[in-house]
């Protein structure tokens, strides 16, 4: 074998040397490159790679959402011009406090007076019309035209009894049958009426007249009265949309009232957060007013749409959110603005994971376990925790260490150096 092995190698010299001797230099080269990767990458291959690790933990875990609102009344009243008209009486500026019953304005009410009083009077002709209706018996006027129409006859007959034998003269027997014809002509529209029930649907076309001229009084009424505008609550006047003397259209909010002894947030929350959020979930509420003093709230409604505006970083798409507040209110105030802390989830003593350690592939989640200086690739379950840990389902215990960022390049079995999460510098 030695000597065939060295015959190989003879002829392989004796090759090498018929090449060029710039083709021996660059095979020299080559050789000199493929022998020090070699030996790199078997240097590479046994060197630990270092990674930064972080142990499994059990920890309380709360996600919050953060936003701002501004405080508004549960309950308010308000007040709009029911007709065209002059703002005539002003009592209230915006900021006063008022309390039920008191009088804060009147509009000139001389022409809702006027429609009031004519209001009137065409529900009094109305009801007039229907009662003479329902005071005719529709049988005894069809008897008494009947007995007038069989008189009158029995006189044309005399008559012409009479003209016959030359007593009246041709004038007086003319007007007699006149007489006759309309008294006939009476009779046969009555029994028409009666057939078909006419007097009775004459009632009841009479009695809707009145019921629309009831109406009509009502309203000029409702007008009138709401001319003069009287606080039914105690509050504060939040809105004054006009001034003593201004002529104002229909349909213009003059004055609003809140009632300040109960108040709710309303929020604009960020698409993004407003999904974590339900109804009954607690809010701490603060205000810059009242700095170091705390209040409270829950979720009382949330937007079934979204709405799309404008911010100073562009567009901003939000959900309207309104927080009830509850216990003590001392101190705040209509209209100041608020930052708002919601609490979305909290759940006591869980395994909690940071998510930089979490590896994700194709709809799998995986970590690095390091054990005695070597790496486990591991599938594990998670939900979502807050903005830095989420929560372990399965997987993984409290106490083992997990890879924070690991590198594409590691791979499982591979042994690692670990390396402090904070490397102090000496001085």
């Amino acid at each position: 074998m030695e000597k065939v092995d060295a015959k190989k190698e003879f002829k392989i010299m004796g090759r090498l040397k018929k090449l060029p001797r710039w083709a021996r230099w660059a095979l020299a080269v080559l050789l000199v490159i493929i022998t020090a990767l070699s030996i790199l990458f078997c240097i590479n291959k046994n060197k630990p790679m270092a990674v930064t690790v972080t142990q499994i933990e059990k920890q309380d875990i709360k996600q919050t959402v953060f936003s701002n609102g501004s405080l508004e009344a549960v309950n308010e009243q308000e007040f709009f011009t029911p007709v065209d008209s002059t703002l005539m009486e002003l009592n209230v500026e915006l900021g006063d406090r008022v309390k039920k019953g008191d009088v804060l304005g009147r509009l000139d009410t001389l022409e809702l007076g006027r429609r009031y009083q004519n209001a009137l009077a065409v529900l009094e002709s109305r009801e007039a019309e229907l009662a003479r209706a329902e005071a005719v018996n529709e049988q005894a006027e069809l008897k008494k035209v009947k007995l007038k129409f069989e008189n009158v006859q029995k006189s044309n007959q005399r008559t012409e009894e009479l003209f016959s034998a030359g007593a009246v003269s041709q004038e007086e027997a003319e007007s007699s049958r006149l007489l006759l014809l309309e008294a006939e002509t009476a009779y046969q529209e009555e029994l028409s009426r009666f057939n078909k029930g006419a007097a009775s649907k004459e009632i009841r076309s009479l009695q809707s007249q009145v019921d629309l001229a009831r109406q009509e009084v009502a309203q000029a009424k409702e007008r009138l009265d709401l001319a003069t505008f009287v606080a039914e609550i105690d509050g504060v006047v939040t809105m004054v949309g006009a001034r003593k003397g201004n002529q104002v259209m229909e349909g213009t909010e003059l004055l609003i009232i809140g009632d300040d002894s109960e108040l709710e947030v309303n929020a604009d929350i960020n698409e993004i957060d407003a999904g974590s959020l339900g109804i009954g979930q607690e809010a701490e509420i603060s205000c810059l007013a009242l700095a170091g003093k705390e209040f409270s709230g829950k979720i009382s409604r949330i937007g079934d749409a979204a709405v799309v505006g404008m911010s100073s970083a562009g567009e901003m798409v939000n959900v309207p959110v309104v927080i009830n507040l509850r216990g003590d209110i001392e101190g705040l105030k209509i209209g100041y603005t608020v930052d708002l802390l919601i609490k979305t989830m909290e759940e006591k003593n869980a395994v909690t994971i940071p998510v930089e350690a979490i590896i994700e592939r194709e709809d799998h989640k995986f970590v690095y376990v390091v054990k005695e200086g070597v790496l486990e690739e591991r599938e594990i379950k998670t939900k979502i925790g807050n903005e830095l840990n989420d929560i372990v389902l399965s997987g993984l215990e409290a106490g083992e260490e997990v890879v924070i960022n690991p590198s594409p390049e590691l791979q499982n079995g591979q042994k690692v150096l670990v390396m402090p999460k904070e490397v102090k510098m000496s001085d």
